[in-house]
């Protein structure tokens, strides 16, 4: 369980340390009207390409850290909403924010949030991020009760930078879906894509290690990217991370990502594989992405039940697979939408 970090001085340098991790990604600076006509505050923000979002900060007087984050690149001068904030109270706690720090039980700190979701606009809250986000969850003893929240990322990752611009994402799809009213989190198999906000748990496993959870939502996009780069055809449904499907919609690949080469999780990975795998018309080849190979004799019975292993590495904050070209030499690329 993690416990919420209350101290000042500790907060404090721990907000230092969020902000400071952006700051390398930001292209320009640029000034806005953040809110909506009528109620707007001018800012100037900054904004990163790469990570295609905005953000700016400010300590408040009211004894917060404002953190504020967008999508998508604004104009100058434009009025623009915010999509999500993370913000954390001076010192103490303030259930009224959404974000909070918190530590576990080895010390590591998490950037966590209670879903509390603003705008304004009706439908728009904690009850619709509960029902839509997928991502990885943790119980926080936060003072007095006990608070299931999403953890957004490890504060020391080198990774945390783009695990939170993830969870920016995620946050800018769910409003989206309660301003269209329509079920865009589902896909049907003949929109096949991959879509980031399918990634993830709706539930609290308490047995996982939530620092290196945090990465799978980017090791399973970095495998997107690099699948569709060769030429594949790409998506994810909520059932399986990631599949490769044929011109005629057909899956032919999927693909299970753990972040841990412990038995555990090798016994889940493989059983989400084979029992996913059930439903499909064709049986597909079976590819549990891990970041180590595991004992010859786990593969070996692995292999016995159709399933090949594919072994991932970190370059900076990026996944890449060494392994996965020549096993997927027998596919037949389509051209990518």
């Amino acid at each position: 369980m993690l416990k919420i970090i209350q101290d000042e001085q500790a907060i404090k340098r721990y907000q230092q340390q969020f902000i400071k991790s952006f700051k390398p990604f930001a292209d320009e600076k640029i000034l806005v009207y953040l809110g909506h006509p009528g109620a707007s505050v001018k800012a100037r923000v900054l904004w990163s390409g790469r990570l295609g979002i905005w953000f700016v900060s400010k300590k408040t007087e009211e004894g917060r850290y404002w953190n504020a984050f967008g999508t998508g690149k604004p104009k100058t001068n434009a009025t623009i909403p915010i999509t999500c904030e993370i913000n954390f109270p001076v010192q103490g706690i303030d259930r009224r924010m959404g974000g909070a720090l918190a530590k576990d039980s080895s010390g590591r700190v998490f950037v966590v949030h209670r879903g509390k979701l603003g705008g304004g606009k009706k439908g728009i809250g904690k009850s619709l991020f509960a029902d839509h986000y997928r991502g990885v969850w943790d119980v926080m003893e936060d003072g007095d009760v006990e608070t299931t929240v999403a953890v957004i990322g490890a504060l020391q990752s080198p990774r945390l930078v783009r695990q939170a611009t993830q969870f920016i994402h995620k946050v800018d799809k769910i409003k989206e879906l309660a301003s269209s009213r329509s079920s865009q989190l589902e896909m049907a198999f003949e929109e096949i894509e991959f879509r980031e906000a399918l990634v993830g748990e709706r539930y609290c496993d308490l047995e996982k290690d939530k620092g290196t959870e945090c990465d799978h939502g980017l090791i399973v996009g970095d495998l997107s990217d690099y699948l569709k780069h060769q030429g594949f055809r790409v998506g994810n449904d909520g059932s399986h991370d990631l599949f490769i499907a044929n011109a005629q919609g057909d899956i032919t690949t999927v693909f299970q990502v753990k972040t841990s080469s412990a038995p555990a999780s090798l016994h889940s990975g493989a059983t989400r594989l084979l029992l996913n795998s059930l439903r499909l018309f064709q049986p597909p080849r079976l590819i549990l992405v891990i970041p180590e190979k595991p004992e010859p004799a786990v593969e070996e019975k692995l292999k016995k039940l159709h399933i090949d292993i594919v072994t991932y590495e970190w370059n900076k904050d990026q996944a890449s697979f060494p392994g996965l070209k020549p096993l997927l030499a027998p596919e037949k690329r389509v051209d990518p939408a």
